[in-house]
């Protein structure tokens, strides 16, 4: 049978390196890493020669004495024409690669794509970072809602090392949760989803934190003008056990405080995660984090003890634990278990009187796949489950508020999801390659159980070696769902399950595209098309209003949608000149019985253009500079048209009524804006390296819209609007160490 090679492929003191190429001579064996940069083959004994090959990449050749189960860790060091500190990835981190691959749609981010781009109060963001992408939108300025191919913001399927995250932002909205120091890499799925994923229509983000095992103790900071990190990784014992923590907190209270104002508000957020291989074929992890976002205001006008308290809590924590084991015959089988929660908690008092709001969802599953890739093909099948509990809205009221609005609470809700999943990729001819799945998943709440057919299909037809033409089918399905009265993704919203009335939400999805690599110039072209109908979508009636309200459910609508659009990605990842130019022209609709008259109408995060140019420019060894320009057209808000008046009840006067426009008839102004930045590295030979990151947010102070303001005239009584804007030009820097 022969003894077990396998390998760990990474760059230089840096992060893994997936689907690197393998030969192994005299065999003659091509094989390539998988996600961790591993790779394993049965060998006979002998004289081996490995060599391994990545692009961007020094090849590397490595001999070994082969003559018995042997590991080994080779490290490629980036040739010297390529610029570090940004890389847009696809799916195999190479832009040749992608081409190959059958699936569309899938964009890859590393931790370095995050840092290289001038951000908000300078601080490195995965949401920001990928709202530069095409197919998807970001909502108001600042916020960190992704609306994905015409899909809401609940749409999107958030998993941070297998466990889904419910809340992906803190400060209200303007920051994620996701610590760049953490981040390995991160795969953003928009169509060709693959059978494993589901549980939402629109798009999978798909996180994965560090899995090295360090040569010795590691230590990187950052410290920003809001908040700072830090990130610590210790070895355990050499090749077998690692752990690493990280953390990071807010200190804009005292930044605000420091100009003579008061805003007691602060968030943290902890990671952490244990690596331990107890042999050459397992590799088991253990994932942690948690964050909350803590606000607490009291006025006292009359400085006498009695004054007015508003507090606002809310937090997020995810648990996983992994393990990959690879058995002798090229088989792995990867297995999670997982537990999130996400919930908030408002509160207001003034001396007797006290009214909170409070939610909660908690999550436990599983998930287990087995799979095997080979040159001719790979298959991979597995089950998954998931439990989810929820409390979507509780009110207790105190004092003489009480007889206004009295305690209640909705009704807490526990379901099951419950999926069964297989596919198979293989190559037909030597230009057409194939990728059939199926996923089944049923939805289990009280009696009631809602069964759906989920198929995946992909093709790929070879133009060229570096030139194809790929078709995609995914027809999705959610059980949980989003309520919310805002344009925009707050932490109050509400989680809600399916019901004996409330069906789960279903998508079909076909995707058309062009994909193009020019090996010599290292530029990558995509052109994608996707139209995409849903049924069952969630929203509810005109006039309800969600806040403080146990009753909510009885309120919900459901209907239907439809999107499409066109998607234009130019990418260069390598040279002194490094970044991409991205456009998305799209259309989303909406169809409701009990809204509109019953007609179609377009969605509030309907956008037609959105378009963005990123780059950085390597002016030497220790300085670059970056920048980005962005393009959105404004979101569509409903108007008041117009009044009437009415004879009130009392018979005593007038009521005025107001008209209102077509739903979402009406849009805000489009925005455009520039950021800058330039960076400044120690020697690259020092052990202690640092870098100073500064620019400007909004180069040139053009604020954009984030609502509509209505003030009546006091003459004539006509209504004026006015569009308020957010964040002008606002610097920022920040000072990266680590050793």
């Amino acid at each position: 049978m022969g003894q077990r090679l396998q390998g760990t492929v990474r760059e230089e003191g840096g992060a893994v390196l997936p689907l690197a190429t393998v030969l192994i001579l005299p065999d003659s064996l091509i094989s390539s890493t998988d996600e961790n940069g591993t790779f394993s083959a049965q060998l006979n004994a002998g004289s081996k020669q490995v060599r391994i090959s990545y692009t961007g990449f020094e090849v590397r050749t490595v001999s070994i004495a082969f003559k018995a189960d042997t590991s080994i860790v080779v490290e490629l060091k980036q040739q010297v024409d390529q610029l570090k500190e940004i890389t847009i990835e696809g799916d195999r981190l190479s832009n040749g690669d992608l081409v190959q691959s059958t699936r569309s749609g899938i964009h890859r981010l590393t931790q370095k794509d995050l840092n290289a781009i001038p951000a908000l109060m300078g601080e490195a963001d995965l949401i920001k970072t990928l709202q530069l992408l095409p197919g998807t939108l970001r909502g108001v300025e600042g916020s960190s809602d992704l609306f994905v191919r015409g899909g809401a913001a609940d749409q999107n399927l958030v998993l941070l090392d297998g466990a889904p995250i419910y809340n992906t932002s803190h400060l209200f909205g303007f920051l994620s949760v996701f610590n760049p120091d953490v981040l390995d890499h991160v795969e953003a799925m928009n169509g060709g989803f693959p059978a494993e994923f589901g549980g939402r229509l629109s798009s999978i983000l798909n996180v994965h934190t560090r899995n090295d095992i360090p040569d010795r103790t590691h230590v990187s900071g950052d410290i920003g003008l809001i908040s700072s990190r830090l990130f610590i990784e210790q070895q355990i014992k050499k090749d077998k056990a690692s752990i690493w923590l990280a953390g990071r907190r807010t200190y804009i209270d005292h930044v605000v405080k420091a100009v003579g104002e008061e805003l007691p508000y602060f968030f943290y957020d902890f990671n952490g995660k244990i690596v331990f291989k107890p042999s050459a074929n397992d590799e088991i992890r253990i994932s942690h984090y948690s964050g909350e976002d803590i606000l607490d205001i009291f006025r006292d006008a009359n400085d006498d003890g009695n004054g007015f308290l508003t507090s606002y809590q809310s937090g997020n924590s995810s648990q996983s634990v992994s393990w990959q084991h690879r058995f002798e015959n090229q088989w792995k089988a990867d297995a999670v278990v997982m537990r999130t929660r996400y919930n908030y908690r408002i509160r207001n008092a003034f001396r007797e009187n006290e009214l909170a709001a409070l939610s909660d969802i908690e999550d436990y599953g599983g998930k287990i796949t087995f799979s095997n890739d080979s040159l001719r093909g790979s298959v991979a099948y597995g089950v998954e489950w998931i439990r989810h509990g929820i409390s979507p809205s509780v009110i207790n009221s105190e004092g003489t508020i009480a007889e206004l609005l009295e305690s209640s609470a909705s009704t807490g809700r526990i379901s099951n999801e419950i999926s069964l999943f297989g596919q198979r990729e293989w190559s037909i001819t030597d230009k057409l390659r194939a990728n059939a799945g199926l996923r089944t998943s049923m939805g289990i709440v009280d009696n009631r159980k809602y069964i759906f057919p989920e198929p995946r299909l992909s093709f790929r037809y070879a133009l060229r070696d570096n030139q194809a033409v790929k078709i995609n089918y995914s027809r999705m399905v959610q059980y949980m769902h989003r309520i919310s009265n805002s344009a925009v993704s707050t932490p109050t919203d509400i989680w809600y399950t399916i019901t004996d009335s409330i069906r789960p939400q279903t998508s079909h999805q076909f995707s058309l595209a062009w994909q193009h690599y020019i090996p010599n110039r290292k530029l990558y072209f995509s052109v994608e098309s996707y139209h995409k109908t849903m049924r069952d979508l969630i929203g509810f009636e005109e006039g309800t209003n969600l806040f403080f309200n146990t009753d909510f459910a009885s309120k919900l609508v459901q209907g239907r949608g439809r999107a499409y659009g066109l998607e234009w990605l130019i990418r260069k990842d390598q040279g002194k000149l490094t970044g991409w130019l991205s456009y998305t022209l799209s259309w989303s609709w909406r169809r409701f019985d009990a809204l509109n008259n019953g007609e179609w109408f377009r969605a509030r995060y309907d956008r037609r253009h959105n378009g963005a140019i990123v780059m950085q420019y390597a002016l030497s060894k220790r300085w670059a500079v970056s920048g980005v320009w962005e393009f959105i057209s404004g979101a569509r808000f409903t108007p008041v048209i117009g009044q009437y008046t009415v004879l009130a009840p009392t018979l005593t006067g007038f009521d005025l009524i107001p008209v209102y426009s077509k739903v979402n008839g009406v849009k805000l102004a489009d925005s455009h804006r520039l950021d800058l930045g330039i960076k400044f590295f120690s020697k690259p030979n020092r052990k202690f390296q640092w870098h100073w990151f500064a620019g400007v947010y909004n180069a040139y102070n053009r604020a954009s819209a984030v609502g509509i303001i209505i003030e009546q005239d006091e003459t004539d009584g006509s209504l004026n609007y006015s569009q308020p804007g957010l964040f002008g030009l606002l610097p920022f820097i920040s000072y990266g160490f680590k050793f």
